[in-house]
């Protein structure tokens, strides 16, 4: 493979409302705008791997992109966002299997929802949610994706609209009555930018064993944001209140969940380990990190990176970005918000 130094621009807006990325408001997604401008300097042959997909922001460019995906994550609602972003849909047989759904559901007869999450919702709202839980299992998977992020939107229409699209904020006294099956259907339509499937895979999976599941060798590229070093809660929030609809055990996925600060190093380790495992002999590897404040001390990701990983970066790029969810809190705090992209070329190990 060509060696080529990857470049990137100074966002201003990093932002991207009218996309499929809006489909669920998972925690510490990246930008699809930052991931497009990195993903269109990649030939659009070979394999591109994102061991910590998330909600699948990056895997589902590189698709656009054209090339071939894997992603991978230990979290089944974060894998079963990124499903719903790769699913072929034809929206039409969609509205009409939900609307036929619709039309059988008895309301009358009320579905009681696990109490620490109907506390969210208005009691009508959630018995529709609990009546078309019920099928679940026959959606699709754009129809879960779709399903799951209608909660999150009714859960803040319930509280009458005071929480932002990223957190939650307090619980309403008076809930308003939000018509669940015209948000979900709304999200369906919204929602709708269907590309190729074919030679996309999702795995729910721990990165730390990624060879287990992904074949030795055959990732030429492997682009991903790894989980925040500040043990940032990829279950808490709007997934919290999933988690709590279908009564998983929430406890127990976040912890096996990278999220421990103490064991963060020997797990990323173990994480880089496997990751070379899985890559060609020239795969280009980036991981695209930030400043993280701990305590007092600000910890530079890119430093951070270069220091715990025998093979030293091909190069690291730092730049300050603007425009996100988070800021008001970079405002209030007096704070830049700073990335690195840590770039490693294997052919030159």
């Amino acid at each position: 493979m060509a060696y080529k130094k990857l470049s990137f621009k100074k966002l201003d807006n990093v932002v991207n409302p009218k996309s499929i990325h809006g489909i669920y408001p998972y925690r510490g997604k990246i930008s699809a705008v930052d991931a497009k401008q990195l993903i269109s300097q990649f030939p659009k042959t070979g394999i591109l791997l994102d061991p910590f997909c998330g909600s699948g922001t990056i895997i589902y460019e590189a698709k656009r992109h054209g090339m071939n995906v894997i992603g991978v994550d230990n979290n089944p609602i974060a894998t079963q966002i990124s499903k719903a972003k790769l699913a072929h849909v034809d929206i039409d047989s969609s509205l009409e299997k939900i609307n036929n759904i619709v039309e059988k559901i008895d309301l009358s007869s009320f579905i009681q929802m696990p109490e620490n999450a109907s506390k969210y919702f208005h009691d009508n709202t959630a018995n529709q949610i609990m009546h078309l839980k019920e099928h679940y299992d026959v959606f699709s998977d754009y129809e879960k994706g779709c399903f799951l992020g209608a909660i999150c939107l009714a859960a803040r229409g319930c509280n009458n609209y005071k929480w932002s699209s990223t957190q939650i904020g307090s619980i309403s006294d008076e809930k308003k009555n939000i018509d669940f099956h015209s948000k979900f259907k709304m999200k369906l339509k919204k929602h709708n930018f269907p590309i190729s499937s074919n030679g996309s895979l999702v795995i729910q999976g721990d990165t730390r064993k990624i060879s287990e599941y992904v074949e030795k060798g055959s990732v030429n590229y492997v682009y991903t944001s790894p989980p925040y070093f500040d043990a940032l809660d990829y279950t808490s929030n709007y997934t919290r209140i999933i988690h709590n609809i279908f009564e998983n055990d929430y406890l127990t996925i976040k912890k096996n969940l990278i999220q421990n600060y103490k064991s963060y190093e020997k797990d990323m380790k173990s994480c880089f380990d496997e990751i070379k495992k899985v890559t060609a002999p020239d795969a280009i590897i980036v991981f695209v990190v930030g400043n993280k404040k701990r305590g007092k001390k600000i910890i530079n990701g890119g430093d951070f990176f270069e220091e715990i990983i025998d093979e030293k970066p091909s190069y690291i790029l730092e730049r300050e970005y603007t425009g996100t969810a988070s800021k008001i809190w970079d405002k209030i705090n007096n704070t830049t918000r700073k990335e690195q992209i840590v770039v490693w070329d294997k052919s030159e190990w």
